[in-house]
């Protein structure tokens, strides 16, 4: 329905931004093969079908999968590079570029260090020299300006804390313990309050209850955090002010997210309702799926949410993330949640709940299948999406069981294959040894906040990750201003 209105639109050009790689062979039959227009798309997202010959000079397609780049990159900074290109005039674009990769969720790890990565961090270089965000190392715990802190403990599960997070009274009695005051008279304090010995106190209180409870690389519990220098008050925090823009368009405010966007303070204030509104919404759902067990269907291979009209199409996506990793519905699985759409389709959101690398790409097999049933889907490995007719939902979850049985039972023999290789006895108890240290062995480490340390004790262990930095590759190769 949109694709043809925008056919029959005046404007002889049309960008697309962060969508339109999924549907190029539509845009193509119905706009540029019957009317005299110019097709832009800058994405980020799977690309299915082709760009004909006879569109070449039609349709323009930016999209850094075409490049071997499928991560730390959104689309907000597919956009920004265009605009880098155009004129460097436009590097102070760097820091919406920023706030939609933190908005699209990535923020991500290798080894002990968490923060933007790849491409994305090319961009914010750009970022810091024209002064709009500053890099700062701290703990990367939600809501420092916009949360009390041991409201910050209690909804923390990224680094989760055991007995802490998901209880109030715990984190209370957490920071009492630790001699950390939640008041400064009657107002609640949030972790930019903290001073810096308050800051050593609370991180390495943090680290100890992950030891002792063996949660794996306790450590690992800092990150990057970006300020944003022309913002001001509760807006200041990067991963915060993502979060803003992101609950205006989810409560259908866009409005007030561009005039934010635009540094026009005077509507902060509904900025702050909507946030408070959106918070309501996810709560409320979230106790759909703790309320509502049988909804929730888990098979062999996946997890499936049927919410149906309980919860609104437009934040399933977000429901879904928070649900899958804080336990509300299984996360060591696949997860798929379907709800009704107001046009009558289902729509489904997809999670690898874990983040594991599982040998396959959510956006491949949700694409698959949706497909298959007259359908459509995309999105990325670890999140993707799909809209199915209604009355599907019952084959499409047939259909997604085969397909990740298949993935599975590849998966199974290669790790048998990688094991007979490796029947050696030496080896063996060589592995056993390395494997008993890594969680048995405590020594003691620095950690450092704000260019401080402090002295706990932390598991020895935790590798690099297997991601490959691509910082120096990226926009400096291009551009020399």
């Amino acid at each position: 329905k949109n694709i043809d209105e925008l056919a029959k639109d005046r404007q002889k050009m049309i960008i697309f931004t962060d969508l339109g790689s999924g549907k190029l062979e539509t845009l193509q039959e119905k706009i540029l093969d019957q009317h005299d227009k110019i097709i832009i798309i800058l994405d980020h997202h799977q690309i299915q079908g082709q760009v004909y010959n006879h569109n070449k000079k039609k349709l323009y397609h930016l999209n850094p999968v075409q490049f071997g780049i499928d991560e730390n990159i959104s689309g907000s900074g597919v956009s920004y590079i265009v605009a880098r290109a155009m004129s460097p005039v436009n590097k102070d674009l760097s820091e919406l570029a920023i706030i939609g990769a933190i908005g699209d969720s990535q923020m991500g790890s290798i080894g002990p260090d968490w923060g933007l990565l790849g491409l994305n961090k090319e961009i914010l270089k750009d970022a810091e020299e024209t002064k709009k965000i500053r890099i700062e190392r701290g703990l990367r715990l939600w809501g420092r300006y916009t949360r009390p802190i041991h409201k910050a403990l209690q909804y923390s599960m990224d680094p989760y804390i055991p007995h802490i997070s998901g209880s109030e009274s715990a984190s209370v009695q957490f920071l009492h313990d630790l001699g950390i005051t939640l008041k400064k008279g009657d107002e609640w304090r949030t972790l930019a309050d903290l001073s810096e010995e308050e800051t050593q106190k609370l991180a390495g209180g943090i680290i100890k209850e992950r030891v002792v409870n063996g949660e794996e690389n306790p450590e690992w519990v800092f990150g990057d955090t970006y300020e944003l220098l022309d913002k001001q008050g509760d807006f200041r925090d990067a991963n915060e002010f993502a979060t803003m823009i992101n609950a205006c368009g989810k409560l259908n405010k866009e409005y007030l997210a561009i005039s934010l966007l635009f540094n026009n303070h005077e509507v902060e204030n509904d900025v702050k309702k909507v946030l408070t509104s959106y918070r309501r919404e996810i709560g409320k759902s979230m106790g759909i799926f703790e309320n509502n067990k049988e909804i929730i269907d888990e098979k062999e291979h996946a997890t499936y949410a049927m919410a149906g009209n309980l919860i609104s199409e437009d934040i399933i996506s977000n429901v879904i993330s928070i649900a899958s990793k804080s336990g509300y519905v299984p996360g060591h699985k696949p997860v798929f949640a379907f709800v009704n759409t107001e046009d009558g389709e289902i729509k489904i959101s997809a999670r690898l709940g874990d983040n594991e690398d599982k040998g396959y790409g959510l956006n491949e097999i949700i694409s698959k299948a949706s497909v298959e049933l007259g359908g459509e889907g995309g999105g990325h490995k670890f999140a993707a999406g799909a809209t199915i007719p209604k009355g599907s939902e019952q084959m499409f979850i047939n259909r997604m069981e085969e397909i990740l049985k298949e993935f599975n039972g590849h998966a199974q023999e290669t790790e048998d294959i990688k094991t007979a290789d490796n029947n050696n006895h030496d080896t063996q108890l060589q592995n056993s040894e390395l494997l008993n240290n890594k969680h048995t062995e405590l020594v003691n480490s620095e950690v450092n906040v704000g260019g401080k340390t402090a002295d706990v004790k932390a598991e020895k262990g935790g590798q690099p990750g297997s991601n490959k930095k691509m910082e120096g590759k990226g926009l400096v190769r291009y551009f020399n201003s």
